[in-house]
């Protein structure tokens, strides 16, 4: 085949297919012009700050005293998606006799109570839920998943048992009331809530022995 006549069929068939792309792209517009107004209606950067506070339940009763924040965006009026970070300021009284279960581990013998103290480190998704209007009181519901770290100490003691510095699986539901606090801004609000949290890890590898922390709490928190 000539150059040109090999040039001319390349340019035939470019034209051919303009159509077909135009088609494509009418397509790819109308599908997003129906889903994104359903999707981020109301679409905008959001951000949480937070204080918890959870009284520890169960075998290694730990409490925590939390500051939050969460920041990402409120995806329509009933949905909100970000992450976050925290800082736990926890403690739990020691048993007398620590360790005693713990044969293969050979700790000293504690002969009293006391109180022991760390700092870990929560990351977490954040998933929002708001049911009723952002203009008036309303309910929500939350739900926080991710990782928590033990970064003041290679382990803490926790009633009968203990926390190492290995990253634990974080779980913390809540549900509340959303009450705005600006009625110009109704972005603006206080939330109170009351949350459940869980904390799960291996912290031995060879005995693989999960710690489980459970926790009932309080959290208030300020969105804007």
């Amino acid at each position: 085949m000539k150059p040109y006549k090999y040039i001319l069929s390349c340019i035939l068939a470019a034209g051919s297919l303009v159509p077909a792309n135009a088609q494509i792209g009418e397509i790819v517009n109308g599908l997003t012009n129906v889903a994104l107004p359903a999707i981020t209606q109301g679409a905008g950067y959001k951000g949480y700050l937070e204080a918890d506070f959870t009284g520890g339940v169960g075998n290694y009763r730990t409490n925590f005293v939390t500051v939050a924040t969460s920041q990402g965006y409120q995806l329509n009026n009933w949905f909100y998606m970000g992450a976050g970070i925290g800082v736990d300021f926890l403690w739990s009284t020691v048993n007398k006799g620590w360790g005693n279960n713990i044969e293969q581990f050979n700790p000293v013998w504690d002969t009293h109570e006391y109180t022991s103290s760390a700092v870990m480190i929560p990351v977490f998704t954040d998933f929002r839920f708001i049911l009723g209007e952002q203009t008036s009181t309303s309910f929500f519901i939350n739900c926080r998943l991710g990782a928590a770290f033990l970064c003041s100490d290679s382990y803490v003691k926790v009633r009968d048992g203990y926390l190492s510095d290995r990253q634990y699986f974080y779980f913390q539901p809540a549900v509340g009331v959303r009450i705005p606090i600006n009625s110009t801004k109704p972005r603006q609000a206080i939330d109170v809530g009351l949350h459940y949290r869980l904390m799960t890890s291996n912290y031995w590898s060879n005995w693989q022995y999960n710690a489980t922390i459970n926790g009932l709490g309080l959290n208030i928190s300020y969105e804007w």
